[in-house]
């Protein structure tokens, strides 16, 4: 499975996973189509800085094309949507993406809230999906992002950083 799934990129990094913890959240009546948290240990500082890069190169790409193409050929439009004030404890702004999209069009829409941090050899990612029908709030975002800093200080923690 994969770890990094920004904007339909491949992440060479993938191949460089030493270990990794990913548990999904699944209950009747979550307004969640998919919750889930991660944890990834990577063989080497280098092989996590090249999946961070990998990340972050994703990201702007998509931000300029406004989506990127699936392995199947199909472009998905990718929106991207204002966040709050990030808090200042998540780990520093040069290793962490935060995203708030509309992904998709029609049926297939989605809204994204995820958040990949970076720390040594360590990522954490917390991915948040909503149906077409159920834009995240701006107070939803914030209490994610919450969850965000408390990811971030296990990670620093972790990591010794």
């Amino acid at each position: 499975d994969p770890t990094l799934d920004l904007c339909s990129a491949q992440f060479d990094s993938e191949l460089l996973r030493k270990e990794r913890r990913q548990v999904l959240a699944n209950r009747i009546d979550n307004p969640y189509l998919f919750l889930s948290t991660e944890s990834v240990r990577y063989r080497n500082l280098a092989a996590a800085q090249q999946a961070l890069s990998e990340v972050k190169l994703s990201y702007n790409n998509c931000v300029k094309s406004s989506g990127g193409t699936e392995r199947d050929g199909v472009f998905t439009k990718y929106e991207f949507l204002n966040l709050p004030k990030i808090p200042a404890n998540l780990v520093s702004e040069q290793n962490r993406v935060i995203v708030h999209a509309k992904i998709g069009e029609g049926e297939a829409m989605r809204y994204l809230f995820g958040a990949y941090q970076y720390s040594g050899d360590m990522f954490t990612g917390l991915y948040v999906v909503r149906g077409s029908d159920s834009p995240f709030t701006q107070e939803e975002i914030t209490r994610w992002l919450e969850v965000a800093v408390v990811m971030a200080d296990r990670l620093k923690s972790s990591s010794g950083a």
